[in-house]
């Protein structure tokens, strides 16, 4: 099919100058929510019930997050490895957001102050005689040669972070330089890029959903376990992008994108909530088939009380009305429909990262704390107010993609 009769749109530049009072307010609340969280958490006295509160309520607002940022990420690299069309004009949006991971490095350094309270291997391994299902994992968290003793558990965190921050800069940096001189060269490169970057994803996600999710209690062990995180991670990322474009698209950007580019992320969408579900319902079939006590405690501790409540909520929430919604092709196509299912599949992705971490605090039941809330509102809003302030440094979609005028022309 030839394009040559379309005209190319200009670059378009976001405007910031109109959100000085927006920009004001995120940083105002994030700097403040802060400052509260890290002062009265960091002065508590280390294992006390508010110390442990603290960093369990801030390894869940930060895997809220970080998963959102990596799920953005991969869907940058399966479009450049499927040498996708449709979504060159949402790209930059993907780009935009993947290059918020490195900030959250700084989000991070809260959970190594406060890794005592969180980590039960850390202390276990310090008794006198080493739990054997602990002996057995214990080379996995620490690498040891003679009396040397590499923290093999932080270094894997370096280097998924290396790996997730560099990679996510580099796509945006080349794709911003095909920008100026519009080469076919740069969206080859990045396409040869993505197929090992693939294969990095797999791992380092599989590394942290084990490292950061589970294992504050060493004890469970799943094979599906990374898989699952996974799925949330890249159905909540979609969700976001959807609400970013749809959103510059009402502020007056992007007027190009139309219901066909919806109709595909909302299939997307469907898609990855399908798959959550197949995940979920796989991993607990088999988990409760072999009834082995070490993985079933899993599941155990989180149907209890409260915890069984939310754990209904979660299934018929995150699967079975998002599956309903999106089945029909109206509600993908329309923009309104769509954005309220984001929202929705968002604040699903809240209360499942909120029932994988704050059963390790709360075994008895759900119990909401001032910290969990406060922790949300020390990341979120800051990421927002970095992604907005630096929205206007490039085009809001890559202008000099060679293949800009099919994505226009998309038609499914």
């Amino acid at each position: 099919m030839r394009y040559e009769h379309l005209a190319v749109p200009r670059p378009e530049i976001f405007e910031s100058r109109n959100l000085n009072r927006i920009l004001l307010a995120l940083l105002g609340v994030g700097a403040c929510s802060l400052l509260i969280t890290l002062i009265i958490g960091c002065a508590a006295p280390g294992g006390s019930e508010l110390r442990r509160q603290f960093a369990f309520s801030w390894l869940f607002a930060f895997l809220y997050f970080f998963t959102i940022l990596i799920g953005c990420y991969f869907w940058i690299i399966v479009h450049h490895s499927t040498d996708s069309g449709w979504g060159i004009v949402v790209r930059r949006q993907m780009e935009n957001l993947a290059s918020l991971i490195p900030w959250m490095v700084l989000f991070f350094l809260p959970l190594f102050f406060v890794r005592r309270d969180i980590w039960n291997w850390i202390t276990a391994k310090e008794s006198p005689v080493i739990d054997p299902n602990l002996r057995d994992k214990l080379s996995y968290f620490e690498l040891r040669f003679g009396s040397l003793v590499i923290p093999f558990f932080w270094v894997r965190a370096v280097l998924c972070f290396a790996y997730f921050s560099f990679a996510a800069l580099y796509f945006r940096r080349t794709s911003i330089r095909q920008d100026s001189d519009g080469d076919p060269k740069w969206s080859v490169q990045m396409r040869g890029v993505s197929f090992p970057g693939i294969l990095l994803f797999a791992a380092c996600t599989t590394l942290l959903a084990f490292d950061w999710f589970s294992s504050p209690d060493y004890r469970w062990a799943s094979t599906m376990w990374g898989v699952y995180i996974f799925a949330g991670a890249a159905g909540a990322g979609m969700a976001t992008i959807i609400l970013v474009v749809m959103g510059l698209k009402n502020a007056g950007y992007l007027r190009f994108v139309n219901e066909e580019h919806y109709h595909i992320m909302g299939k997307l969408l469907f898609t990855f909530t399908i798959f959550w579900g197949y995940i979920g319902f796989a991993q607990y079939m088999l988990i409760w088939y072999a009834n082995i006590p070490e993985e079933t405690e899993w599941f155990l501790r989180r149907n209890v009380e409260s915890w069984n409540v939310l754990s209904t909520f979660l299934v018929i929430g995150r699967f079975f009305l998002p599956f309903l919604y999106l089945l029909f092709q109206y509600t993908k196509r329309n923009a309104k429909f769509l954005a309220a299912i984001s929202f929705w599949i968002l604040g699903m992705h809240v209360l499942d990262t909120y029932i994988t971490i704050m059963p390790f605090l709360h075994e008895r039941g759900f119990e909401l704390s001032i910290f969990d809330l406060l922790a949300l509102l020390s990341i979120g809003p800051l990421l927002a107010f970095i992604f907005l302030r630096r929205l206007g440094g490039a085009s809001l979609f890559p202008s000099q993609d060679p293949r800009l005028l099919e994505s226009l022309k998309l038609s499914n």
